[in-house]
Formats: structure tokens, C-alpha cells, sequence
């Protein structure tokens, strides 16, 4: 329902702020970016706050400067944030917290595939080619940082060890994708449950059919054909982010439950976020909660356990 509080002089700034925003996605991309990240959870907000139809029409008025030549670049990208935006506001009106994640995630990956094919074929590179220019790049960056951040000893390691890790980013270079922009819809929907209480992310779970990929992608990394190996590696970077993200749930409950307060709460997921061991022991929470139900067991006195 539309929180339409205040006088209409309120809703004219809030509908001028973010039609403002939206056309600064557009023509200054590269400025705006940092901030556009946070579009989808704009969005929502701004529809909740504006009623009728009114959000839908401001927000795809810019993609008319999509005429204009300069602007073409940026109405793509900003394009391709209004449909996650709204993807995301149709799923969650609807209750689908993960489909509201994951159905972004995998038409930005659907985008940015579609753009390195027509750009192999209007360059007469292969695929491959490409993506190993583009981790070579990374790769180099990587290498730039680690120079004035490693010991002498800790810097030959990660030397030799760089051209495994270009070979990998390009083998994972779609869950790579997924994922980050995953990361990205997580952040927003997190955004959005500060507002909207109604929406809870500690609740969610994923759909106990997703352990049937988890068990997939294990057995594909465990043949010799590269192709499957890369479809496994590749579908046990996905379902395992999906599991992490189930498992800071139940993180998140565990210290609600015994009230744990902000001073504590914050070094824990600080050190989960970069510590990729603990980073596994609460993607493993998020798997066995399948079975095992721990929001429930957390909430639930021991003496009431059966």
C-alpha cells in the first residue's frame, strides 16, 4: 500500500529527487555509479511512497535520452537497473525474497553474456580470448595491490601462483557475475527492510530442491570432462553464496535471540565476511538447515525439543 504521508509539496521534492537521480544514471554513468548501486532498493521505496502509477512512469522517462548518441551507454546500464528494480518489487510484493535476489542476478548475467557475444562477433575474437584479456587485467590489478601488502615471501607465492588464479577467474567468470550482482540485490533488499518491517530477511530460506544442485555441482567437479568441471566448479559458487546468505539468517537469529548488542554483532560479521573458513562453517549452517530447522531449534526452549 502507498505511504502516502505528507503534503503534496513533500511528494513533488521526493518525485523530483528521484527523477533527478534516475537521469544522472543516464547521462553522467561513470559519477553515478557508486550510487546506482542502490537503485532497486530506491526504487522500491520511492514506489512505496508515491501512489498510482506514478513510479513506474518517472522512472522509464529517462530511457527516452537513450536517443541521443552520447547517451546511449548509460541508458543501457540504466535500463538494465530499472528491470532488476522492478523485478525486485514485483517478487517482493509477492513474498519471493530469493527470487527477488536471484531473478535480477541472472538477467544482468544474461545482459553481460549477450554483450560478450556481440562483441566476439563484431571483433572476431572467441569468447575465450576475451575473458582472458579481461582476468588478465584483474589478475595485473592484483598484482598491483599485492606488491605493497605482502611480505617478500608471501609476494613470490602469490606470484607463482597468478597465472592459476587467471585461469580460474576465467573458468568461474559466470558465477563470478551472478554473484556479485547478487552481493549487490542483497544490499538492497537489506536497504529496504529498514523501512519495511513487513519484510523480513531472517526468515528466508531457500527451497530444499536447491540441495539437488549442491549435489550436482560436487559430482561435476568430480569428473575429468573440463566442461562439466567448469559447470560444477561454477554451480557450487552459486548454491554455496545461496547457503551463506541462509546462514547469515540464522547468524542474525542467534544473536537477536539473545540480544547481543551492535558492538558485538558487528566485529562477527566483519570477521565472517573476511575469513573465508568461517565464511564456510556459516554457508555449511545454511545447508544443513535444511534438515535440522536451527531458527527454530534457536528459538525453542531445550526442554521443549523432541
Amino acid at each position: 500500500m502507498p505511504l502516502m504521508g505528507g503534503d503534496r509539496r513533500t511528494l513533488w521534492i521526493i518525485m523530483g529527487a528521484f527523477f533527478i537521480f534516475c537521469v544522472l544514471i543516464v547521462t553522467a554513468t561513470e559519477l553515478a555509479l557508486p550510487a546506482a548501486v542502490i537503485f532497486p532498493a530506491a526504487y522500491y521505496l520511492f514506489a512505496e511512497r508515491i501512489p498510482y502509477r506514478w513510479p513506474g512512469l518517472i522512472a522509464c522517462a529517462p530511457l527516452t535520452l537513450s536517443l541521443v548518441p552520447a547517451f546511449s551507454f548509460g541508458a543501457m546500464i540504466y535500463a538494465a537497473l530499472l528491470v532488476s528494480a522492478l523485478m525486485m518489487h514485483y517478487f517482493l510484493k509477492r513474498g519471493g525474497i530469493g527470487l527477488a535476489v536471484a531473478a535480477p542476478s541472472f538477467l544482468i548475467f544474461a545482459f553481460v553474456a549477450a554483450s560478450i557475444f556481440s562483441l566476439s562477433y563484431n571483433s572476431g575474437n572467441t569468447i575465450e580470448e576475451l575473458l582472458t584479456r579481461w582476468a588478465a587485467q584483474v589478475v595485473g590489478e592484483m598484482k598491483k595491490v599485492s606488491e605493497g601488502a605482502l611480505s617478500s615471501a608471501e609476494l613470490f607465492e602469490f606470484k607463482e601462483n597468478l597465472q592459476t588464479f587467471q585461469v580460474m577467474i576465467v573458468t568461474l567468470f559466470p558465477s563470478i557475475i551472478i554473484s556479485s550482482f547478487a552481493v549487490i540485490m542483497w544490499m538492497n533488499l537489506l536497504i529496504i527492510t529498514r523501512k519495511i518491517k513487513a519484510i523480513s530477511v531472517k526468515e528466508w530460506k531457500s527451497p530444499d530442491w536447491v540441495v539437488a544442485f549442491f549435489i550436482l555441482a560436487g559430482l561435476f567437479t568430480l569428473l575429468e570432462q573440463k566442461l562439466l568441471q567448469a559447470i560444477g566448479l561454477n554451480l557450487l559458487v552459486i548454491v554455496g553464496q545461496v547457503y551463506f546468505l541462509q546462514g547469515l539468517a540464522i547468524v542474525s537469529v542467534f544473536m537477536d535471540e539473545r540480544k547481543w548488542p551492535g558492538m558485538i554483532r558487528w566485529p562477527i560479521y566483519i570477521l565472517i565476511l573476511i575469513q573465508i573458513y568461517m565464511m564456510i562453517i556459516v554457508a555449511g549452517f545454511g545447508l544443513f538447515d535444511t534438515w535440522f530447522d536451527f531458527r527454530k531449534r534457536i528459538r525453542t526452549p531445550k526442554g521443549d525439543i523432541q
